[in-house]
């Protein structure tokens, strides 16, 4: 049985506050990695009262859980947030004009991971593939 993210949360000595509530809201309505600004912008469209310390602050709580990811795509400068939870692995393709960001829901490293688990006799935590190109309103 999956645990809920309130669950997770209270096994960590954490609550699910007014403020993590509302930025999960967010981040679980959102089809793609939002950074802590856009975040920000729509907390505030949402009439949240919350400064963008305290989103960094709760992103970095969330993070450290493991509750949501934090996501560096290549050449952005920027950090991105989603929902880990009760998400499988993915991957991500954006697009080099406009930065249109999709979800790809799959892993396709599995093989390869083994493999170099194998070859290496290290163990793989983590991974990370990014695909850039031009999406269908930009070509």
């Amino acid at each position: 049985m999956k645990s809920t993210i309130d669950e997770d949360l209270r096994a960590a000595g954490h609550r699910l506050t007014r403020t993590r509530r509302a930025v999960l809201g967010v981040l679980e309505r959102t089809k793609y990695p939002l950074s802590a600004s856009e975040l920000y912008e729509r907390l505030q469209k949402n009439k949240v009262s919350i400064d963008l310390v305290t989103v960094y602050r709760t992103l970095t709580v969330l993070r450290d859980l493991g509750v949501v990811a934090q996501i560096e795509l290549h050449k952005e400068g920027q950090a991105r947030f989603e929902i880990r939870h009760g998400r499988e692995h993915h991957h991500h393709i954006r697009c080099q004009v406009c930065g249109r960001i999709a979800d790809l829901l799959l892993c396709p490293l599995k093989k390869l991971t083994a493999f170099i688990e194998k070859e290496t006799q290290f163990i793989v935590n983590e991974h990370t593939l990014e695909f850039s190109g031009l999406c269908p309103k930009c070509q």
